[in-house]
């Protein structure tokens, strides 16, 4: 097992079959709202071939779903993606795939209008966020556009992201911005995000190939 390998099993431990999931539901509604800074930005995507990384069970998919044409679901749990098939059955527009839990393998190169990930990368390791830059520029077509949800907290390194408020990996707006550059990632706007009571601990990044 490589080392990102190793980042992502003990990132993804956690969330297996976690109870996270059925108590977020009741507050899936203020994120679709205007007020909120997530749901403008994702109003700038492309939503013809779009594709939710970490979906979880599906309660933001809900939402856009009927506003998609093809839309892919990916997680790296085949227990999330079981509780979206029978959630989502009665769209068939729908494909549901698998993943190592650092890329977006199999989908094909530039066959992406959007890509799109929201409350899982605020706990990706360093390494797996910048995975994910890099094969976004991959599986974007050209003016293609992600909207990512990540950590704004330089957490230490050297303990479990689970003792970080909110359990926030660690990442910065700097940082995050260096990878989108090297990955070839162009950032039309960032925002902060204060999360439960801690101010700027997140960010909202638009980016576009």
């Amino acid at each position: 097992m490589n080392s990102i390998e190793q980042s992502v099993q003990v990132v993804a431990e956690a969330w297996k079959q976690s109870t996270y999931y059925e108590d977020a539901e009741a507050w899936t509604f203020i994120f679709w709202s205007e007020g909120h800074p997530f749901y403008p930005l994702f109003k700038h995507l492309d939503l013809t071939n779009v594709l939710e990384l970490a979906c979880g069970h599906g309660r933001h998919t809900e939402v856009i779903a009927g506003g998609t044409t093809k839309l892919i679901l990916m997680d790296v749990h085949d227990e999330n993606l079981t509780y979206c098939r029978s959630r989502l059955a009665s769209f068939n527009h729908i494909e549901f795939c698998k993943n190592n839990g650092f890329d977006f393998k199999p989908v094909d190169n530039n066959s992406l209008n959007s890509v799109f990930c929201y409350d899982a990368m605020v706990h990706f390791s360093p390494d797996i966020v910048q995975s994910y830059l890099r094969d976004t520029a991959r599986v974007l077509k050209p003016g293609g556009m992600a909207l990512y949800h990540h950590s704004n907290y330089p957490a230490p390194l050297d303990r479990h992201y689970g003792q970080n408020p909110h359990a926030r990996n660690h990442m910065t707006e700097m940082l995050f911005r260096q990878y989108a550059n090297e990955a070839g990632l162009t950032i039309v706007e960032t925002v902060p995000l204060t999360w439960g009571d801690v101010e700027d601990l997140d960010r909202l990044t638009l980016l576009v190939r």
